[in-house]
């Protein structure tokens, strides 16, 4: 019997086998599954990644059971530190008032560095001085529609309690464009596809504040959770950042995905919010948190409605333990 092939064979074979495993192990979808909830706070264009990760199969390649639920701005962040979800897709200033007061809650990625706020008003007002004893439209305190509200009239020179008649505290965008248009309220800030209706139908576009930094949204968990559950994090942050190419990638595939979330129909506004989201406000495939614009929202609302963000650090409103086990 000659020995030296077979000790070659077995070699191969062992080798072979090695590099079986190391394939295994390296393939998320062999790993064990992972069961997450997410809410997202609206059925708004911004909400793109998180529908881009679930429809491009992102969530199925990296072995997550994801179920997304809608739950509104005012009570995401509530829903989250009572356990009712695992992570919440949400903008800065909603995490600000509960981390200051203590909340088992930080962000683990950012998604978007872009503010995508416009403040329309009624079809006969022209100007910002006639917004003033009118009724403004706007939501809870301290959520991303009220924080964005209010950055649109500081840019007109006009704060909600003391310039109008009252604020209707409705809700997000999608609660305040229906307003809009019946009539109750004389102006309320919006976002794409809903401003882009709001220009079709010739209300007037006061201001935008594409211009200024923020923090727009991100992924937000339990802070006390982010070591415990590293590896579904990892996880979702893979497939968070493979729809966000996905979305750049294959234009038909992300206007299908907003006509199924948002239940837009029109073709030309389908488009108007795709290179709204691409170009105007690209979402960030890198993933990052931006410090600046976390400390915009910090400094806004220190001198505003919130006295105790005075002189906190963003770092205290995020976490990259994540993002640096994720790498480029």
């Amino acid at each position: 019997m000659q020995i030296a092939p077979l000790i070659g064979f077995l070699l191969l074979l062992s080798v072979h086998g090695f590099n079986a495993q190391v394939s295994e192990a390296a393939t998320p979808a062999s790993k064990a599954p992972i069961r997450l909830r997410i809410s997202y706070s609206a059925p708004i264009g911004v909400m793109a990644p998180l529908w881009m990760a679930a429809e491009s199969g992102a969530f199925k390649r990296e072995n997550l059971d994801v179920e997304m639920v809608l739950v509104e701005g005012r009570a995401a962040i509530a829903a989250l530190i009572a356990k009712e979800v695992d992570a919440v897709q949400i903008s800065m200033p909603a995490i600000v008032p509960a981390a200051i007061a203590g909340g088992d809650i930080t962000m683990i990625a950012g998604l978007l560095t872009k503010m995508i706020f416009s403040l329309h008003a009624q079809k006969d007002i022209k100007t910002a001085e006639q917004l003033r004893g009118k009724v403004f439209g706007s939501d809870r305190v301290g959520t991303p529609s009220d924080y964005g509200g209010r950055m649109a009239l500081s840019l007109l020179g006009l704060k909600p309690e003391a310039d109008f008649a009252s604020v209707l505290r409705i809700g997000g965008t999608n609660f305040l464009w229906p307003s809009l248009l019946a009539g109750q309220i004389a102006a309320a800030p919006l976002t794409p596809p809903q401003s882009f209706t709001a220009d079709a139908l010739g209300f007037t576009r006061l201001v935008n504040t594409y211009h200024l930094p923020y923090q727009n949204i991100g992924i937000v968990v339990r802070k006390s959770e982010v070591e415990a559950k590293a590896e579904g994090w990892l996880r979702l942050l893979r497939a968070m950042r493979e729809g966000i190419k996905r979305w750049h990638d294959d234009p038909k595939l992300a206007r299908d995905v907003l006509a199924k979330y948002t239940k837009e129909k029109d073709p030309d506004k389908l488009q108007k919010t795709y290179e709204f989201f691409s170009k105007q406000a690209g979402f960030s495939d890198d993933l990052q948190i931006t410090d600046q614009g976390t400390q915009q929202i910090l400094n806004f609302l220190g001198a505003t409605v919130l006295p105790t963000a005075k002189g906190t650090s963003p770092k205290q409103f995020y976490d990259t333990r994540i993002l640096e086990k994720l790498g480029g």
